[in-house]
């Protein structure tokens, strides 16, 4: 039966999944002729696009099916549904663009798939198939909708066939269905939240928009497609609003509210919800300000006499990026829903949604219980989702998705991105009270406390804070030949009566390429090292006074805590073999390779060595360095105060401490077995300036994706010239090898070469005094740099070969 286009649009569609996109895992399987173009092209998502006046080797281009002429019978398609066991209950036989050539008839039949998973005989000769729509005629340049028989509504098929009789084109066949959804229990099994979630939003268990506020210019269905897409279009963006215009103008119907767009979806199958993940990827300008969801439990579909819950409060959000948010704490754990509202603030896009549960039958005995113990999961660490905590230092892929308002400007003379500020320390002692010094950085060496090959809970017996500074944990690149583990970060907030509000604590599990910094007074976990050991540089002021309060508070949570950590996720880069250098002297092979002239040898770096210029970063430091701690555990080993962080600037000048993080990539020339001719000094007059290498590892398909392993930080270092002004000596230039576990200070007023990787990016966290902000301002006082050019260079440094 034939249905009004405008009627199947807007009220019918909703109801359904399209079963046989592509966007879904929908798959030609086989066909009978597609000589013109391809029978690919009758399941894309995308709507039909014109091609006329096109032409290729056999023809006229169009964007659809077309076989070849004079078809004495028909001819036809078989499309592998995305969901093996469906009924159907609409059909989309659209024919746009194609005007005489379309196909004049048409018909649908589906078959039932062997239950035992084996692949059937993908032929129209198969015994199985049954007829689910008549013949029915088509016309030119149009959409045709047709409500299928009873077989159809009835039938559990995973493939259909589309017979064109006799010949002719198609632009796009889609097929609207019920998938049918997964067993819904009656309870809970004992440790249901150690076993992985479902995305109960899924179109492929029955997940499916229902309403929206807006679709200008794609439709909120996309939000539910599987993947991260493949550019703007495939996701769902709004409309621009503004404040007072619009809907929001005086006398509109929205006149003096907040603004916001929103969807609302029902769920494949109603369950309880234990995380959410928003993804804004390809949206790096158009993203949503912030985000919130709610959700609901109704039999009706109208939801008009529905009550919401908020399950994930207002959130911002960020560009290009995976956010995975806990549901209120508030809620019990085992309440069920089943449908949702995703509202955006003010308006923008979004790719995907993703509420991740577990199916329960809303009569259950289970549904709304409440737990004397609380228990967190542990989602992926992301720079908006920690905001409230404190700051994450981490390295981007592209330059946008950075976190709203870190500026990022190309560095090192092209050949690096530097993202500034991405965490601020500082610290709130009272004047008198740090007798050793205020901000310095030190070294942590972790070995790894839990085995998470499997999914583990974790009881929090006490938290922790630092009443008057920030505590910045950065790892540090993996050593020779150790694969690195990872972190869980636990935070929460201050009550109003200074003790840790169980209802803002969050998990989080974090990767070698991801530090934290934990704002002044935010109460956390001691580090959590998991799945392998990690260095970590620190950055923090204490009085290191034992038991002094001013540098740590501890209590026990209030509530039974515990964190639900995943299976160890990440996949971490394993070390290269390091480079040994000679430092007396190269072979007299690598000798007849150097220029004529002095050229450099570069050495290990020790505390000792690199003394005269700064400090070493390391877990391994100088016998006379004393203020070093041990954990009762026996598994963490801390040094303190390794280097301090200094800055001269007149108090006017109006400079800032920051982390920043530079993106760097070996320079042209800088190649192992080569002489590099050094044409840039640099030094920082007022502050000093520290470079810590990263870990590098991701967790695939959740965070930023992991750069190459290995790399080396090869360091310049020079004395400024007894008698020329503002110019390093180019008589007593060194040059050094750091290892990617180790990191450095450079004193105020050194002179050194811009960063210099070798073989591979690295990502440097960088803590260092400056007035600019990395917009296109600058401030000579931050940075003196000299250059030479032509003839003329610094000098050469051999880079020795691996």
């Amino acid at each position: 039966m034939a249905i009004p286009l405008a009627h199947f649009d807007a009220t019918l569609r909703q109801n359904y999944v399209e079963v046989s996109s592509a966007a879904l895992g929908g798959q030609i399987v086989a066909c009978s002729d597609d000589f013109f173009v391809s029978r690919h092209n009758l399941i894309k998502p995308t709507p039909s696009v014109s091609m006329k006046g096109q032409f290729g080797p056999n023809g006229a281009l169009y964007d659809g099916w077309e076989s070849r002429r004079h078809n004495p019978a028909f001819d036809w398609i078989i499309i592998r549904l995305a969901t093996p066991i469906t009924s159907i209950h609409y059909v989309d036989i659209d024919t746009s663009h194609f005007n005489g050539n379309e196909a004049p008839q048409s018909q649908v039949f589906g078959l039932t798939l062997p239950s035992d998973g084996s692949v059937p005989k993908w032929t129209p000769k198969n015994e199985g198939w049954e007829e689910i729509l008549p013949l029915v005629d088509l016309g030119p340049d149009s959409r045709h909708i047709f409500q299928v028989n009873n077989v159809g509504k009835q039938g559990n098929f995973g493939a259909l066939m589309v017979r064109m009789i006799p010949d002719g084109g198609m632009a796009r066949f889609r097929a609207y269905g019920l998938p049918h959804p997964p067993f819904i229990p009656k309870s809970l099994p004992t440790n249901w939240q150690s076993l992985e979630a479902t995305n109960l939003l899924s179109p492929l268990i029955g997940g499916r928009i229902i309403a929206c506020s807006d679709a200008q210019f794609s439709p909120p269905g996309n939000l539910l497609l599987p993947g991260r897409g493949h550019d703007m279009s495939d996701g769902w963006e709004t409309k621009r609003s503004q404040v007072g215009r619009g809907k929001y103008a005086p006398g509109g119907k929205l006149e003096g509210q907040e603004r916001k767009e929103w969807v609302v979806a029902r769920l494949g199958v109603p369950g309880v919800i234990s995380h959410v993940e928003v993804d804004t990827a390809f949206h790096p300008g158009n993203y949503p300000r912030e985000c919130s969801l709610e959700a609901t439990l109704s039999p009706d579909e109208s939801l008009d006499s529905a009550t919401w819950t908020t399950i994930v409060r207002k959130s911002p959000l960020g560009a290009h990026r995976q956010h995975y948010f806990n549901v209120e704490p508030s809620i019990p754990a085992t309440t069920v829903f089943s449908h949702i509202r995703y509202n955006i603030y003010p308006d923008g896009g979004s790719k995907r949604v993703r509420i991740f549960g577990h199916p329960l039958d809303p009569t259950s005995p289970d549904a709304q219980s409440a737990s004397e113990e609380l228990i967190i999961p542990a989602l992926p660490l992301t720079p908006e989702t920690f905001k409230e905590y404190g700051e994450v230092i981490q390295g981007f892929s592209l330059p946008t998705s950075a976190p709203k308002g870190i500026n990022v400007n190309i560095a090192n003379q092209g050949t690096a991105f530097k993202f500034h500020r991405l965490a601020l320390p500082k610290h709130t002692y009272p004047p008198g009270t740090l007798p050793k010094g205020g901000l310095h950085v030190g070294a942590v060496q972790a070995k790894s406390k839990l085995d998470i090959t499997h999914p583990r809970k974790i009881r929090v017996d006490l938290l922790e804070r630092h009443a008057h500074t920030t505590q910045a944990f950065i790892p540090m690149g993996a050593e020779e030949g150790k694969k690195q583990g990872g972190y869980v970060v636990v935070a929460a907030l201050a009550g109003p009566d200074g003790q840790p509000d169980l209802s803002t604590v969050r998990a989080f599990v974090a990767s070698a390429a991801q530090g934290v910094n934990y704002g002044v007074g935010i109460w956390h976990h001691s580090m959590l090292t998991v799945g392998g050991d990690l260095n970590y540089a620190i950055v923090e002021a204490q009085t290191s006074v034992p038991g002094e309060t001013m540098d740590l508070e501890k209590v026990k949570p209030p509530k039974q805590l515990s964190i639900q950590v995943p299976a160890f996720p990440f996949t971490s880069s394993e070390a290269t073999s390091l480079v040994r250098p000679q430092p007396y002297g190269l072979t007299s092979t690598l000798s007849s390779l150097l220029p004529t002239g002095s050229t450099l040898k570069p050495i290990p770096i020790t505390p000792e060595n690199f003394a005269p210029y700064g400090q070493l970063i390391t877990t391994s430091p100088s016998s006379s360095h004393t203020d070093t701690e041990h954990a009762p555990d026996g598994l963490t080993v801390k040094h303190n105060r390794l280097a301090p962080i200094t800055t001269g600037y007149p108090e006017d000048a109006g400079a800032v401490t920051g982390i920043a993080v530079f993106r760097a990539t070996p320079k042209v020339g800088l190649e192992r077995g080569k002489a590099f001719e050094l044409r840039y000094m640099e030094r920082h007059a007022y502050t000093s300036q520290a470079f810590i290498p990263m870990g590098k590892a991701e967790w695939k398909d959740h965070s930023e994706p992991a750069i190459p392993s290995g790399g080396q930080f090869l360091v310049v270092v020079a004395p400024a010239h007894p008698s020329i002004p503002n110019t390093p000596d180019p008589t007593k230039v060194e040059a050094f090898l750091l290892p990617a576990h180790q990191g450095l200070s450079y004193n105020a007023g050194v002179w050194h070469h811009p960063v210099l990787v070798l073989d591979v990016t690295m990502d440097l966290a960088c803590v260092e005094t400056q007035v600019a902000t990395g917009v296109v301002d600058s401030d000579e006082r931050d940075c003196e740099l000299v250059s030479w050019e032509g003839d003329e260079v610094f000098g050469r440094v051999f880079v020795p070969e691996a």
